[in-house]
This record gives structure tokens, sequence and C-alpha cells, in this order.
């Protein structure tokens, strides 16, 4: 009994650590392709002489659940969490132009989309270990 004690006592950190660092690990990558459909958008516009600028980067209302996040630069599918449930390793919508990553249920990454570029609003210890 006091083995199993023990061998918990160790293991519940280390899995919380590796939960943290998975979600970051996502948000790293899923960051690089917003960002990246993002440029993509503005280069399309600029090669087609349109001169229409990206202002929103999908039409979910903000605070839902369920929803298909960052539809007009990704293809893939993002599903949104809500500022209630605050699921760890997604994404909400907080404003029109901006988001939350959950990291953990207490911890969370802030993002604005300000001027056609995808801006970290955490601590700049936090967005230094993103970017």
């Amino acid at each position: 009994m006091i083995l199993i004690a023990i061998i918990t006592s160790f293991a519940i950190p280390k899995f919380a650590n590796i939960n943290y660092n998975t979600n970051i690990s996502t948000l790293k990558s899923q960051l690089a392709l917003i960002r990246n459909g993002i440029v993509k958008n503005k280069n399309k516009n600029i090669l087609l002489s349109n001169n229409e600028e990206l202002t929103i980067l999908d039409d979910v209302t903000q605070n839902s659940s369920g929803e298909k996040l960052f539809t007009k630069v990704i293809d893939f599918l993002i599903l949104s969490t809500n500022n209630t449930k605050r699921e760890s390793g997604m994404w909400a919508k907080t404003t029109n132009k901006s988001y939350s990553f959950y990291l953990s249920s207490d911890k969370n990454v802030l993002f604005s989309f300000e001027d056609g570029i995808f801006l970290c609003k955490s601590s700049e210890e936090l967005c230094n270990e993103i970017e």
C-alpha cells in the first residue's frame, strides 16, 4: 500500500506536466497554421488585386462551444469551447477579434487579431514560451 502511495505521489505531478506540455505543443502548431493562413489570405488578395482586408477570422458567436473557429483562414477543424467549460487544449472566442487558448482549466493564453496580425496578449513570459 505504501509503495502505491509513493509511486502515485511521483506519477501524478509528472502526468500533469505532460498534459501541459502537450497543450503547449498543440497551441504552437495551431498558432503557426492560423498565422500562416492569415499571410496566405493577404497574399491571395494582393495577387488578385483585391483590396478586401481580412477583419475577422470566423463568423462564430463569442463564448459559444462546439463551433468551427478560424474558418476564414484555415481549412481544418478547430472546435471552440466557452468561458464556462474552459476545456484544456481548446480555443474560446471571447470577443469578435479576441480568443483564449486554455492550457488548463485555470491557465489560458490570450490572443487578439489586430491590423491583420494575430497577437499574443498574455504576459511576456507566457507569450515567449509559445513563440
